[in-house]
């Protein structure tokens, strides 16, 4: 199954910014779904396997598996009632208005902070990079619309800037460290290090996590991923078999293949004449695991 939406494209989603709806596998028959929030959990389970001769398990553990796993908890309301593009299906990642998940992106961060102040930290550094690349999107405000869709993407992120030293201040972290993107300079400290290091990894899992969802090179490069703290950022290449095995190099695990299983649905691939319409397939539809395979 191949997905119908520009890949290459996506390779600068990481400096563009994205706001992600429902993954969608298309056919010519069918229309797999995956919900973002399931797509955050198969994160989560990728994480876990994380650690062997080259590459440390995530640390702080599990206030970062909680981050990686929970990254897009908030969602679960919208994965519910998915949006219609232009064609009547459910629109995928490539085809949604960015600021329409600065609601899902605020309810993720307030349930993860619940759970734990680091990973809400961490998951808060996440939905702030999205919204900064997402205004770096934005067209010139010209009309109030455009003018809203700027005021709100500017004042998520100042949130997110107030809740982070705030966090900070609860876990005991250095406020008075300059920061970009919420990150101070490596080599700064090593509480900061660490830091740097739990972020980028949530950034690479949650695009692998794609990857394997959509079933296609999405990201056949994914750079700034720190093998240990105190080490230096490298890139990681991805290459997919045609029996849709994905392959990673250099490979991160403590086995030498991951298969793994995500929750989907098929309906049909046809136009739905609005969001009734396409919850209710949705919600007729038969829950089923896809299966998704990781080799050295």
């Amino acid at each position: 199954m191949r997905a119908d939406f520009p890949v290459r494209r996506a390779q600068n989603m990481r400096k563009s910014g994205y706001a992600v709806t429902m993954i969608r596998r298309d056919t010519s028959a069918s229309l797999m779904l995956i919900t973002q929030y399931d797509h955050s959990r198969l994160s989560g389970e990728l994480a876990r396997q994380m650690g062997n001769g080259l590459f440390s398990p995530p640390l702080p553990f599990e206030p970062t598996i909680i981050a990686i796993a929970e990254h897009d908890c908030g969602w679960v309301i919208q994965d519910r009632r998915p949006d219609l593009n232009t064609r009547g299906w459910p629109a995928h990642v490539f085809e949604a208005d960015s600021t329409t998940a600065l609601d899902a992106w605020g309810a993720s961060v307030d349930q993860v902070v619940g759970r734990h102040p680091y990973a809400g930290l961490l998951v808060s550094l996440h939905t702030m990079a999205l919204a900064n690349r997402a205004s770096l999107r934005q067209p010139e405000a010209t009309d109030e619309f455009s003018r809203q869709q700027t005021f709100r993407l500017r004042r998520f992120v100042h949130r997110q800037i107030e809740l982070q030293e705030s966090l900070r201040i609860q876990l005991g972290m250095r406020t008075d460290l300059p920061l970009r993107g919420g990150l101070a300079e490596q080599g700064r400290s090593p509480e900061e290090d660490l830091l740097r290091v739990s972020f980028f990894l949530l950034e690479f899992f949650d695009q692998l996590s794609l990857n394997l969802c959509f079933d296609q090179l999405v990201f056949g490069r994914i750079e700034m991923v720190y093998p240990r703290p105190g080490e230096g950022p490298i890139g990681l290449r991805i290459s997919r078999e045609a029996g849709g095995e994905m392959r990673l190099d250099p490979w991160p695990f403590n086995r030498q293949r991951l298969e793994l299983t995500v929750p989907a649905r098929c309906i049909r691939a046809e136009s739905y004449r609005d969001a009734d319409a396409l919850k209710s397939a949705c919600d007729a539809a038969e829950l089923f695991n896809a299966r998704v395979i990781l080799c050295a």
